[in-house]
């Protein structure tokens, strides 16, 4: 960043300061020579005149009268003069004095600039730079002479600038949040570039700023997390794991031990076989609970094909209606006003997904209640809502709410909220809820197009 010597302007505000001083007492000494030499010769010419004859009272007058008005045109002219001085040194000192607040503001300005931890690149409207801080300058490995060159020239090793560049001239349209990689000191630094256009007061375009950030740590810090979230939910899923399986396991353990009693005492083969059919069921319960852990842990392959979401949403309800009847639900649809198209979907997991959060509904209102399910599309996304009028998820349930095998029910698993965010995340979409003291709602929304 550049200063400007407050001596400099000290030293030169003081040099006019005197050479108006050194004027004004010219123009004073000037005035006041005029005055006396006007004065002699009016006296010298009266004498010579007194000599030669006497001088009649008109003459007299009239010779008064004609250096009366040189005085006075003398005296005009010098108070011209001298005011015509004092104005030109008083819009000199407003204008020096408008000078240093404006170097001011720039010093600040760039002290300002100066003291970022974010690299700020400014260039004009051909891609020269026109200024770059302290930050830029250790960021991108140059120094302040590059101010002046053609930005292609300082970022040899950092293509996205001249790319982020290009698009801001083309687009016109801010840029944010680019990333890229360079190599300083044998070390690897992330780099968090943002663009806008540089417009002046009138709103024309003049060129680029380009702002950088070094996200290294950030993005260390963010991988240690993303490491330490798969490390608990690794354990969160363990544990549910062990719970889903001890039970079973427990149960297969006491009947085994109980059909090796009943054969070695020779007991009826009536109680024997209830026992072969005790440890069946917990085998069978035991393979549902490994499938269901095969369903989550796999990423499931989707057969996507143009879906009737309003259809599916109708399964889903006939397929609910007597478990909801059983539970004194009433199921209401709200259908959109204007029809959906066919969205690109698996329409099977689809609606594995969204009944796992109608039966999450019912559940919330033992006592009977309304749930609605809502469908519509905006903004180029599909969104099926489904509402219950339940007691609303508590504060400490929400933070775990989508975690496999984390359920406050004395029954079920605890992986189908996790299951269902899963199968629509692969479809590109999200599951987002809101709730309160009274009633939950979740949202299912996909895109209407697929992104590759």
């Amino acid at each position: 960043m550049f200063r400007v010597k407050q001596s400099d302007i000290d030293s030169g505000d003081s040099f006019l300061q005197r050479a108006i001083q050194a004027a004004l007492v010219l123009a004073l000494v000037v005035n006041c020579a005029s005055a006396i030499l006007i004065l002699s010769e009016y006296y010298r010419l009266r004498a010579r005149l007194d000599l030669a004859s006497p001088i009649s009272p008109d003459v007299l007058a009239s010779l008064r009268s004609e250096f009366g008005i040189q005085s006075i045109l003398s005296i005009a002219v010098s108070a011209i003069l001298l005011l015509s001085t004092g104005a030109i040194w008083w819009l000199r000192r407003r204008y020096l004095s408008s000078q240093k607040s404006l170097q001011q503001i720039k010093m600040m300005a760039h002290d300002i600039l100066a003291s970022m931890d974010r690299g700020v690149v400014t260039t004009n409207w051909s891609g020269i730079i026109t200024s770059i801080n302290s930050a830029a300058i250790r960021l991108l490995g140059v120094d302040f002479e590059c101010v002046g060159r053609p930005l292609g020239c300082v970022a040899s090793d950092c293509g996205n600038l001249i790319h982020m560049y290009g698009d801001l001239i083309e687009g016109r349209a801010p840029v944010r949040d680019q990333d890229f990689s360079i190599e300083r000191d044998n070390r690897r630094i992330c780099v968090r570039t943002d663009g806008h256009l540089l417009t002046d007061n009138e709103g024309n375009a003049l060129g680029c700023v380009i702002h950088l950030l070094d996200i290294t740590d950030r993005t260390l810090m963010e991988e240690r997390m993303r490491r330490m979230e798969r490390f608990l939910s690794l354990a969160t899923l363990a544990s549910g794991l062990h719970h889903e399986i001890k039970n079973p396991l427990t149960a297969l353990s006491i009947h085994v031990q109980l059909l090796e009693e009943t054969l070695l005492n020779g007991q009826s083969l009536e109680s024997a076989g209830e026992l072969v059919g005790i440890l069946k069921t917990e085998v069978y319960r035991l393979n549902g609970v490994l499938e269901t852990f095969k369903s989550f842990a796999n990423l499931q392959r989707l057969t996507i094909q143009p879906t009737d979401v309003l259809a599916v949403v109708n399964d889903v309800i006939r397929l609910i209606k007597p478990q909801a009847a059983e539970h004194k639900v009433e199921i209401t649809l709200v259908a959109p006003s204007t029809q959906i198209p066919p969205v690109p979907l698996d329409p099977e997991k689809f609606e594995q997904a969204l009944l796992n959060l109608v039966i999450n509904g019912l559940e919330a209102m033992p006592e009977g209640g309304e749930l609605i399910i809502r469908a519509s599309a905006a903004n180029g996304e599909v969104r099926v809502s489904v509402e219950d009028g339940g007691p609303g998820i508590p504060l400490d349930v929400q933070q775990n709410l989508f975690q496999p095998y984390f359920s406050t029910k004395a029954t079920g698993t605890g992986i189908g909220l996790a299951l269902s965010e899963k199968l629509i995340s692969q479809h590109g979409g999200r599951i987002d809820y809101s709730t309160g003291p009274v009633g939950s709602i979740f949202h299912i929304i996909v895109p209407l197009q697929q992104t590759n």
